[in-house]
């Protein structure tokens, strides 16, 4: 019983001391113990790497610029290029934002085009030296065209070539018809524009069509005369005309050189649903005026006029007409002025130019294989140098007065001149146009003097969802390739774009396509540039330029149908990953 109170009592004691133990004690205890080691904890896994966006036809803004696509080790000479209206490209709109960055070149669309006026008219070049100033800044190069075409001309050229002008007496003025159109050969020969509206020319008639009513001003036709109206003179209008409803139209005498002001009015011209003529005449009242317009917006539906003549009714010149040789000479010099005056503005920044534009016909009159170059049908607008020039002189007069005149004005780069035509890939006449103009420049060579130095092929061409005619178009613009490679000479691809066609031959607009129609016109544009890199030899490669970038509205050319790469809010389409595709396939 002791001893187990003395073995309780110690136990306890043993434990009232330890109690009181100094706190470095316990600590050296511990220090003493095996140490504890807690176990590290795992690291955070390494975030993936993020990996660069695969470009496809379902991600296409993963895809890089056009113009970076390009090796320019294997293809140092190829150039990415558009046409880029002047006034677009100088607002610095999404339109400048796109070139700037997707092109090498740029075309100025018809800014650049040749405009002949009555040698005391100066042409004002402000726009196109603005635009060849700012298209320098972004380091983009610009392709002249064109220097030599048969349209968008004023009337003057005709004034040309009626001969030599004289004044006569008082006793012997009298009506002289200045402009008359009776619209048998198919041609519009005036100038139309605003709101939507659209012309065409129906049964030899002429017709406007305006969809919506605005002031008559926003809706207007019109045409160009080449001497000014004269003060005191009484001009008049004889024509046919009616309408898809009654209506009314105003028409005056204009001096667009000075805000457009009128220069003498012309009473309304009325007309219903049935054929009327017309007789009116307005007096001048100012100088200056060179233009006869008429305003349409009030009126909604279709007009069509016929029998159109535009009168002076006490004409105080007459024409001596020309020889031959005079007549030629004398065209000869409005070429040799037009030339000048462009390349006075252009030749320190512009080394490359379409010497000729269009000159082959669609036809082989003769049956000898050739076509033959075109000749003077149209109105007004329309002038066929060659005419007058001869075949052979007129590509050869253009040739000496570019590379004179470039010179001249500080051209220091090599000069190159084009010969640019439409339906070279045609597999319709199986390129025998293509042909035709291969055979035309050897004949402008044989000079020895005349260097045409490459061939532009424009490409207004379409899908085909009929398997036939696709494969034949694909054959044929491989053939182009192939024959334009053998020449020698330089090959450029000018005006491309593409629409669809489905297979019955029906133009489709771009708001009736499907996804997979679209995919389909991407295929296509990859083929076309693909094989543009692998049949052009890299020394003969200029490039591929396309004509209309951005999916036009309805009134601009091929008018809502899907040719951009662009749609007309800027988005990417599966054309661009075609292009782009086509560009990465060597």
């Amino acid at each position: 019983m002791n001893i187990f109170r003395i073995l309780v009592f110690s136990v306890l004691s043993l434990l009232c001391l330890t109690g009181c133990f100094p706190d470095d004690f316990t600590e050296d205890i511990k220090t003493e113990q095996e140490p504890v080691v807690k176990p590290k904890p795992e690291p955070d896994p390494a975030p993936e790497p993020e990996l660069p966006a695969v470009p496809s036809y379902d991600n296409l803004e993963a895809y890089d610029y056009l113009k970076n696509y390009v090796d320019r080790t294997r293809y140092p000479n190829f150039k990415v290029g558009a046409a880029i209206p002047v006034s677009d490209f100088l607002k610095m709109s999404q339109r400048y934002d796109m070139a700037v960055n997707n092109l090498d070149e740029m075309t100025a669309e018809n800014a650049m085009k040749p405009y002949i006026q009555r040698p005391d008219i100066k042409n004002d070049f402000s726009k196109v030296e603005a635009f060849l100033d700012e298209a320098q800044k972004a380091g983009i190069s610009v392709f002249g065209h064109t220097l030599a075409w048969h349209s968008q001309h004023t009337p003057y050229l005709y004034e040309v070539v009626k001969g030599r002008k004289v004044e006569v007496s008082s006793s012997e003025a009298g009506p002289q018809v200045l402009f008359e159109a009776d619209f048998q050969d198919g041609d519009i020969p005036f100038m139309y524009w605003g709101n939507d509206s659209s012309a065409d020319n129906v049964d030899g008639t002429f017709m406007i069509s305006n969809p919506s009513k605005v002031e008559g001003w926003q809706v207007q036709f019109a045409f160009d005369v080449s001497e000014p109206f004269i003060p005191g003179h009484i001009y008049q209008l004889t024509l046919r005309i009616k309408g898809s409803a009654e209506g009314a139209i105003g028409a005056c005498l204009q001096n667009f050189n000075d805000n457009y002001v009128s220069v003498g009015d012309f009473a309304d011209i009325g007309f219903d649903t049935e054929w009327r003529e017309v007789d009116v005449t307005a007096e001048c009242i100012l100088e200056g005026g060179l233009r006869v317009i008429f305003n349409v917006g009030e009126f909604v539906g279709d007009i069509y006029i016929d029998d159109f003549k535009f009168i002076d009714t006490n004409c105080i010149y007459a024409y001596e007409p020309y020889t031959e040789q005079e007549r030629k000479e004398a065209v000869a010099a409005e070429m040799d002025r037009w030339i000048k005056s462009i390349m006075e503005v252009t030749a320190t920044r512009v080394s490359v130019w379409d010497a000729v534009n269009e000159p082959i016909s669609d036809s082989d009159s003769d049956g000898d294989g050739i076509h033959e170059l075109h000749r003077g049908w149209g109105g007004t607008s329309t002038f066929f140098w060659q005419d007058y020039l001869g075949d052979i002189d007129y590509v050869r007069i253009v040739v000496e007065k570019a590379r004179k005149y470039y010179a001249e004005f500080g051209g220091k780069q090599p000069l190159r001149l084009f010969i640019n035509d439409y339906c070279l890939e045609a597999h319709w006449d199986d390129n025998v146009k293509l042909r035709s103009l291969i055979h035309w420049i050897n004949l402008w060579e044989a000079d020895g003097v005349t260097v045409i130095d490459g061939i532009g092929s424009q490409m207004h061409t379409s899908y085909s969802e009929d398997p036939q005619t696709q494969k034949s178009r694909e054959d044929h613009y491989v053939k182009m390739l192939q024959l334009m490679a053998e020449t020698g000479k330089l090959v450029r691809i000018s005006e491309l774009d593409l629409g669809y066609e489905d297979r019955n031959g029906k133009t489709l607009k771009a708001s009736e396509l499907t996804d997979e129609q679209h995919r389909a016109m991407a295929g296509y544009y990859e083929f076309i540039v693909r094989k543009y890199l692998e049949i052009v030899p890299p020394d003969q490669q200029y490039g591929i330029a396309h004509w209309a970038p951005v999916d036009p509205k309805d009134d601009a050319w091929r008018g809502g149908e899907p040719v951009g790469l662009f749609d007309q809010n800027y988005n990417r389409k599966y054309a661009y990953a075609g292009f782009a595709n086509g560009l990465m396939a060597y």
